[in-house]
């Protein structure tokens, strides 16, 4: 399997865990670790690649990588989304003149 495919797989993977963890069990930290897990993983294959693991297993270690740095920049578009919601909603206070 290419490279694209597979690190598109791989990324739709992680989105959907990204999405069941965050708008369905409300785990709002659980995306960054998620991500972070990815691109530790990503490093390990790629490093046991060097010691005769071969081409395939470079390409998929790349593959792990992209998929997880894809799944990290959209879950910090989804924090930046959720904080700017919630500033947008939070009542204005109404300034008071003193004397």
């Amino acid at each position: 399997m290419s490279l694209i495919p597979l690190s598109l797989i791989i990324f739709l993977g992680f989105l959907a865990a990204v999405c069941l963890f965050d708008f369905v069990f409300r785990w709002y930290w659980f995306k960054y670790f998620l991500a972070t897990m990815g691109l530790i993983a990503s490093g390990v294959v790629f490093f046991i690649s060097f010691y005769g693991g071969g081409m395939a297993q470079t390409e998929i270690a790349i593959a792990i990588f992209i998929g997880a740095f894809g799944e990290y920049i959209v879950s910090l578009i989804i924090s930046l989304i959720r904080f700017i919601v919630r500033k947008s909603n939070k009542p204005k206070q109404k300034k008071v003149k003193t004397a």
